[in-house]
């Protein structure tokens, strides 16, 4: 069957791109991996105001409201930053789901439990092989995640480096998100705490090396006990020089759109789908699918708006990361003692100044 844009993955940045699409007209293919949508859940769930001034979300998918922060030093130290925006705790499986769906409503055919096994390119169109069948589209749009498979194929080249990430949903006293800094405790990353409500926290770590062991640490030495993690991802961040080929382009954390420090990809995920959706349309409007093309309207418009950002927190990243224990321990005291005001000003998703 001929389709105007096939898409591998059926998570946020995937169906939010095939439902913009259908919603224009277009024929559009999603396939995902999983039968069960939103699972495995890959993502805290934490994102700022922007996300629902996106995406009008139903009200039982935002699971709470946090304003505060407290960042502690390896030595137990700590300061709290306020928000001056609302920052939301969501149901991260109910959002994808949500998403899913809202592309099914908008006309996306969609095929779940199919898994995506490579591509050639066939008489002007995309030959698409699943282990289920072949599908021809005159676009692939690669939603598939930080070790995408579309990627590889389309030698697009992805950072070699990436963290994998360990959370589960712990029962404690919580009050303000909490993040856990220390080359002991998570080296060149952090450990989180995310509360549900008061009595409820999603709690985890991120590594480039032996997860399982910071998280089952971190979970002893914050909440007391232990639990298996019910959330695992794939955290790959930077810039890729191209996320485009002839008929191709990446989305999602697929084309690392993500922020650096945090690994969070809900925002930029959702950016980076309006780019490509409006990128499709105008290919398929003009029946023009160069790797230029794409390169104009696609890569080089959404690092326009996300490379900023990216790029800030690349910095921050290595400023932070590259400190060891004592000068982190020096500097959160110093930031207790001398106020931070400026930390306070940073755009949470770090796309303004």
């Amino acid at each position: 069957m001929m389709y105007d844009v096939a898409v591998i993955g059926g998570a946020l940045s995937g169906s939010r791109t095939a439902e913009l699409l259908a919603r224009k007209g277009h024929k559009v293919l999603l396939i995902e991996e999983h039968s069960d949508i939103g699972e495995p859940c890959k993502c805290t769930g934490l994102v700022s105001w922007r996300t629902p001034d996106m995406v009008k979300l139903p009200k039982e998918i935002i699971v709470n409201r946090v304003d505060m922060a407290n960042f502690y030093a390896p030595d137990g130290n700590f300061f709290t930053l306020k928000s001056k925006k609302q920052i939301y705790v969501l149901d991260r499986p109910g959002l994808d789901r949500f998403l899913f769906n809202s592309a099914v409503e908008a006309g996306a055919d969609v095929r779940t439990s199919e898994t995506f096994e490579r591509f050639w390119y066939n008489n002007g169109m995309v030959s698409i092989k699943t282990n289920k069948g072949t599908y021809d589209a005159k676009i692939l749009v690669g939603a598939d995640g930080g070790n995408s498979a579309v990627a590889k194929q389309a030698n697009l080249e992805m950072p070699k480096n990436f963290f994998s990430g360990l959370q589960t949903t712990a029962e404690g006293d919580f009050e303000n998100v909490e993040l856990w800094f220390g080359g002991k405790l998570c080296p060149k990353f952090f450990g989180w705490i995310v509360p549900e409500n008061e009595q409820v926290a999603r709690v985890g770590i991120a590594a480039e090396k032996n997860p399982n062991l910071y998280y089952q640490n971190f979970l002893r030495k914050r909440v007391k006990s232990f639990s298996n993690p019910n959330v695992a991802g794939i955290i790959r961040f930077g810039l890729m020089k191209d996320t485009v080929s002839d008929r191709i382009l990446l989305v999602g954390d697929a084309a690392c759109q993500m922020k650096p420090i945090s690994g969070g990809g809900i925002t930029y995920g959702l950016i980076g789908a309006q780019f490509a959706a409006d990128a499709c349309n105008k290919a398929l409007e003009g029946n023009k699918f160069s790797y230029k093309f794409f390169k104009e309207e696609y890569d080089e418009r959404w690092k326009e708006r996300l490379a900023p950002g990216i790029k800030k927190g690349l910095f921050y990243r290595n400023l932070l990361f590259n400190m060891s224990d004592s000068q982190i321990n020096v500097s959160f005291k110093l930031i207790n003692t001398f106020g931070h005001r400026f930390l306070e000003k940073l755009d949470f998703d770090l796309l303004l100044s």
